[in-house]
């Protein structure tokens, strides 16, 4: 899985010897039923708006908050596009990964630093009642200027949405636990 992901292993001897005293196929079927739990899970929190830990995500910039035309009420939200990228997979017997290949999700998840090369761009402006707007293409009589951008360094804060909350990790420990137990019936 490309992108950002966190990989959850399950390490329980006792459970991987019963299996192979009974000549059981090995637990995929628990892995299929702890990753859709997990990605739901993670899912979930861009409701919440929290990292697994419990803390609430850092919020918007104000400039970003003006300007954000969509889901201004929601952080890691534009348009659901990382929230509806959020998938699991089956990695190995006893493994499950959970995570994005959006191509910035690991961005989100960790916080860092993206430089931006100086670019040209060609900026539209119009005058309206003595002030100076940026004007989209549709505004007739606006005024073009080619201007050059610098160089400059955009800081995003780091805003976990993936791993286990205390809550998640009662939730596992409940379907091994239902899992193991439909075994032995």
């Amino acid at each position: 899985m490309a992108g950002t992901h966190v990989t959850f292993t399950v390490d329980d001897r006792a459970v991987l010897d019963m299996l192979a005293r009974q000549a059981l196929p090995p637990g995929s079927d628990v892995m299929n039923r702890l990753g859709e739990y997990l990605q739901s899970s993670t899912e979930a929190r861009f409701k919440t708006q929290t990292a697994p830990d419990g803390s609430a995500w850092q919020p918007l910039q104000p400039r970003y908050a003006k300007r954000k035309k969509y889901a201004k009420d929601k952080i890691l939200t534009l348009r659901g596009y990382l929230r509806s990228g959020i998938h699991y997979q089956v990695t190995g017997d006893a493994e499950v990964q959970v995570g994005s290949n959006t191509k910035y999700a690991a961005i989100h998840q960790f916080g860092g630093a993206i430089e931006k090369p100086a670019r040209q761009a060609i900026v539209r402006y119009r005058s309206e009642a003595g002030r100076v707007l940026f004007a989209g293409k549709k505004h007739q009589g606006a005024t073009e200027r080619q201007v050059t951008i610098p160089a400059h360094q955009v800081n995003m804060p780091a805003r976990p949405y993936l791993g286990i909350s205390a809550a998640d990790d009662a939730e596992i420990r409940a379907i091994i636990l239902d899992w193991v137990s439909s075994l032995r019936k």
